[in-house]
């Protein structure tokens, strides 16, 4: 491709670089110039004009944007036809976005005329939401670029949607004295709202003392009714994988994949299996309707694409999402800080009604 400033006598086939008005009449930016439109420019006072000649080996640029999105679309996303050298490429259903940024990288790093751009992996997205685009920088980008770019494309393709599965969840909260109705209340409604924004359905939720014993009768009722997915809330966060969540999950025959995460609000998240049934037990942030480390496990989770232990280690690179503090707030508390412990407080301030009643 040459870019260059042409003569009008030799201008016929070149691609306009700029919008030009001439009078009464517009001619857009990469509109190939034809002997008419030459005729015009003469008739407005031109001699030369600014655009690109394509090569023999060039390709225009959106064909060349068509081809490039044709490469990266996966399982339920479409393109749409390109315009001034752009693809978008669609969700065609709700779930959740997987993209090997590893070659996405690759393509970028090949030439600055392809500009691939996403959102981030494992975004939420929704039908018709444009979750990637594909930009060509010039008017034209060689066919070896193109054919580069395929290779690197070569296999799976790069970008996919994850469908989110209508999962049926189950949420298991402990209790200890002095935790008032209103906390359970609240969380299996927050819960609820999760679970039914990602297309699934709360269909258990049980409540029990926090003991070993109870808890383990919990989960085995929740696997009995067809639960895909087990959330616990505890009455006090789990801090070790032998307190009483943990130890109850593996109890029941199943596993702790990954205890806590770099993620704040979250750290104190817990995954683990039961057989093919996933089980988190919830931070205490986890009641919060704020964005926290369960976001960033649910979806993958509803989706059929669970984190792995490295998956979740690797989350810590942007993983500080905690809200700014408070007026008046110490701005070294955590969110979990802040919320502190339900159980905790609950259970003092029970204790310190008993002793001003005594006292009276």
């Amino acid at each position: 491709m040459i870019f260059d400033e042409f003569p009008l006598t030799a201008a016929e086939g070149v691609m306009l670089a700029h919008t030009l008005k001439l009078g009464g009449r517009t001619l857009k930016k990469g509109r190939v110039l034809s002997a008419l439109d030459l005729d015009l420019l003469e008739d407005e006072g031109f001699s030369t004009v600014t655009g690109a000649r394509l090569g023999p080996d060039d390709v225009a640029e959106d064909v060349a944007a068509a081809e490039l999105a044709a490469l990266l679309v996966g399982a339920n996303m479409e393109t749409r036809p390109p315009r001034a050298g752009r693809g978008n490429l669609h969700a065609l259903a709700a779930g959740v976005l997987r993209i090997d940024t590893e070659r996405i990288h690759r393509m970028n790093l090949l030439d600055e005329a392809i500009a691939i751009g996403t959102l981030p992996p494992h975004a939420v997205v929704r039908p018709g939401q444009v979750v990637a685009t594909v930009k060509i920088i010039p008017f034209a980008v060689p066919r070896r670029l193109l054919d580069a770019c395929g290779a690197i494309a070569a296999g799976a393709p790069p970008i996919a949607v994850a469908d989110l599965k209508p999962c049926r969840a189950a949420l298991i909260q402990t209790e200890l004295p002095g935790m008032k109705d209103s906390i359970f209340a609240a969380t299996a409604k927050v819960t609820r709202e999760r679970v039914e924004a990602l297309g699934g359905r709360l269909t258990l939720a049980l409540r029990g003392p926090h003991r070993r014993d109870a808890l383990e009768s919990m989960l085995h009722q929740a696997l009995a009714t067809g639960c895909e997915l087990v959330m616990v809330c505890g009455a006090t966060v789990a801090k070790d994988r032998n307190d009483i969540a943990p130890a109850s999950v593996t109890a029941v025959g199943g596993t702790i994949e990954h205890f806590g995460m770099p993620v704040e609000p979250g750290n104190m998240l817990v995954l683990g299996r039961i057989g093919a049934v996933p089980v988190v037990i919830l931070p205490g942030c986890g009641r919060s309707r704020k964005s926290n480390g369960l976001d960033l496990v649910l979806p993958r989770l509803m989706a059929g694409i669970p984190p792995t232990r490295e998956d979740i280690m690797r989350m810590g690179v942007g993983g500080l999402i905690r809200s700014a503090p408070d007026e008046g707030e110490d701005a070294n508390l955590t969110d979990n800080d802040r919320a502190g412990d339900l159980a905790s407080h609950a259970a003092a301030a029970a204790a310190d009604r008993r002793v001003t009643t005594s006292r009276l």
